[in-house]
């Protein structure tokens, strides 16, 4: 669902630097940031779902680590 979010310009500034640490996109980083903050009905849930994601996104460190 596409909305339009208003920030200040020190709002929109941290949201660009965490997109860019975590080297995605500012919508990608508000999304997570939600996510993230949101309350959770189900903490188990909410714990098997964002390891999936993190295991997702970071494969490929975790296999080199694996082969170090």
């Amino acid at each position: 669902m596409a909305m339009t979010l208003r920030l200040s310009p020190a709002e929109d500034e941290t949201l660009a630097r965490l997109a860019r640490q975590f080297r995605m996109s500012k919508n990608q980083a508000a999304a997570q940031a939600i996510e993230l903050v949101a309350p959770k009905r189900n903490h188990t849930e909410f714990v098997e779902r964002t390891t999936k994601r993190l295991l997702a996104q970071h494969s490929g460190l975790l296999e080199r680590l694996a082969e170090a």
